[in-house]
């Protein structure tokens, strides 16, 4: 079966993603940009996402992404199929952010809202700062609690892995990498020959508004939604694949 596939959504709970982007307008969203598989997948933080698993309940398949970054303020997309899984590693991430308070008037309100949209809470902690973890530590902690990842964005000019460390990391052992959704794949290639060929290629829409759900997307030919099987495709094992508008 193929899916459609878009890992990579911002919601209220991201200081510079949109108010409007509650998880049940963001399933709404995709349900009508006929996406099979989501992620929510804020900055540094998983706290709206048992509300995303609520509201996507009968709707569409959801998965459980945080958008992570590592010290050298490099992104890394972080994707769980599991909620206690993401959850779980969220709290680790949160206990590496510095204590440093958020100021909603310069960065933006970090909103937690339940099924109803109604606010449960404010994230008081600034989620727009780096952990103390390196991107080999990030990688690391994320595959030991059966997370993939994918550095983010790698062609933008800031918070990607290129744009801070000039590279990758020879022996990081991420599943892929992940373009954004201003550039074509057939552009990626002349860009980073070395490195789409070497790693599976995805690309999502990173968005931070409603109307850019789906903007970009992966397709997925799997036997069911799971990382496994996700992992298998980007592998290209067992027949399994995936593919976008190149």
């Amino acid at each position: 079966m193929i899916y459609k596939t878009d890992l990579h959504i911002h919601s209220t709970l991201s200081p510079c993603g949109s108010l409007s982007s509650s998880p049940g307008e963001i399933v709404a969203e995709a349900v009508r940009k006929q996406l099979d598989i989501i992620a929510i997948s804020d900055h540094n933080s998983t706290l709206n996402l048992p509300t995303f698993k609520k509201v996507s309940e009968g709707k569409i398949i959801p998965f459980y992404g945080i958008e992570v970054q590592a010290v050298s303020e490099t992104h890394l997309l972080v994707i769980f199929d599991d909620l206690d899984a993401a959850m779980d590693f969220g709290r680790m991430v949160r206990s590496t952010l510095p204590d440093t308070k958020n100021e909603p008037d310069f960065f933006g309100d970090q909103v937690v809202v339940d099924e109803n949209e109604n606010i449960i809470t404010f994230e008081d902690r600034l989620l727009l700062q780096s952990t103390t973890m390196t991107v080999e530590e990030v990688t690391i902690r994320a595959h030991a609690s059966g997370g993939l990842v994918f550095p983010s964005h790698i062609d933008r000019d800031s918070f990607s892995i290129i744009s801070q460390l000039g590279f990758i990391p020879e022996d990081l052992p991420i599943d892929g990498i992940e373009i954004s959704r201003d550039i074509s794949l057939s552009k990626a290639e002349s860009m980073f020959p070395e490195y789409c060929r070497k790693y599976p290629v995805i690309r999502n829409s990173d968005a931070h508004y409603l109307n850019e759900i789906g903007e970009s997307f992966t397709l997925f030919e799997i036997e069911k939604p799971s990382l496994i099987e996700i992992k298998k495709a980007l592998d290209g094992k067992e027949g399994r694949r995936y593919t976008f508008d190149a």
